[in-house]
């Protein structure tokens, strides 16, 4: 008898281990199901001037052949830009948790990476920041004005689809870096939790989200569609993305 219970237990968890290996590769397709993001990008035959104001929702560029989509989270002076969703999963560093020699930024500001062609036709409209950075990650400081549901951040479909990884842990909302590092810990970066508080992650850790920002150079656009919000934001059609 008990021979028998343990083949069966020895049966189940490999089945179950099937099932997990088969479901890891379509968890993008379950992620769409589960958590729709209800998105419209279109563009149309009327073409207007708009200005860029807070709060205001555009399409700028592409990451696994998926379009971006960036929020105006700050005006004045300088228009501060911050993606929507969490693009992709990436380690911010392989040794140390310091932003300014980081392979995340490097990544971000690498026209063989992030800012390659395949992503950006043009960048124009991207003002480098103090760093001469093009794109950075925002701080603990600047994320703690946000309440904890306005930093919560979903992965994009693609971003899940090309995590490379097998895990199966499907949440609505990710986890993802921040520029801060923990100062008692070298090798750990303070992360946004998938409930918007803030923790720490190992710098090399590779399911963790990106949420770039930038600064724009002018916040009057040419738009070709969209209303300026999450659910139809605007479609650029010059002074960015051409489409």
């Amino acid at each position: 008898m008990k021979k028998a219970i343990l083949k069966i237990l020895s049966v189940v968890s490999v089945i179950l281990c099937l099932v997990s290996v088969i479901l890891s590769r379509h968890k993008a397709d379950l992620y769409s199901v589960l958590y729709p993001q209800n998105v419209t990008i279109e563009s149309t035959d009327t073409i207007r001037s708009v200005e860029l104001n807070k709060g205001d929702s555009f399409v700028f560029g592409k990451i696994y052949g998926e379009e971006i989509i960036w929020k105006v989270i700050a005006d004045g002076e300088n228009f501060l830009v911050w993606s929507e969703n969490a693009i992709c999963f990436r380690p911010f560093d392989e040794k140390s948790s310091d932003w300014q020699t980081s392979d995340l930024r490097e990544w971000l500001n690498s026209e063989d990476g992030f800012l390659s062609e395949e992503n950006f036709t043009s960048t124009e409209m991207i003002k480098e920041n103090k760093e001469a950075d093009k794109m950075f990650l925002l701080s603990k400081n600047q994320l703690q004005k946000f309440s904890e549901s306005e930093r919560a951040k979903a992965p994009t479909v693609s971003a899940v689809a090309n995590d490379g990884s097998d895990r199966l842990i499907i949440r609505k909302n990710c986890w993802y870096w921040t520029s801060s590092p923990i100062q008692t810990n070298s090798s750990s970066v303070t992360t946004v939790t998938n409930a918007g508080g803030f923790y720490k992650t190992l710098s090399t850790d590779t399911v963790v989200g990106v949420c770039p920002a930038f600064y724009l150079c002018d916040n009057t656009v040419t738009v070709c569609g969209g209303n300026g919000t999450k659910e139809k934001p605007y479609v650029l059609l010059s002074g960015g993305e051409s489409r």
